[in-house]
């Protein structure tokens, strides 16, 4: 073979070779895989509720309850449902003791030592969320 036919097979060659490592780099994923994001975090979304303090009976309808029982009760919400609720710069975690009626113009009601806790009183606008 002559020089010249060398020197071309050698020049189509590293072509090639050059093609086949463009394809190799811009081929694979702009990061690690194996390296992967944290999950984003949920924001924390709080409702605001005007309150009203009752006292429950010994027994309500979803389990007996002590006289210095802290918790909710909710016209909606099933009991046991795990609530956070704050006021006054307090965070308390609590769950839905009683499931009824609440008074009108309330959104739900707090025991009393629930409601001592948290500083508040009947009428009271207080921020609660469901607990993570």
């Amino acid at each position: 073979m002559s020089p010249a036919v060398l020197q071309r097979q050698a020049a189509l060659a590293g072509a090639a070779l050059l093609a086949g490592l463009l394809v190799v780099v811009l081929d694979r994923p702009a990061h690690d895989a194996s390296v992967s994001a944290p999950p984003p975090v949920p924001a924390v979304h709080w409702e605001t509720a005007v309150v009203w303090v009752e006292r429950l009976k010994p027994a309500t309808a979803c389990q007996p309850v002590a006289g210095e029982a802290r918790g909710v009760i909710h016209p909606v919400l099933p009991c046991g449902v795990k609530l956070v609720v704050s006021a006054r710069g307090k965070e308390l975690r609590v769950e839905v003791l009683e499931r009824g009626q609440v008074a009108p113009g309330r959104d739900f009601a707090l025991t009393p030592a629930l409601a001592e806790d948290l500083g508040v009183r009947d009428g009271d606008r207080i921020r609660w969320r469901f607990a993570g």
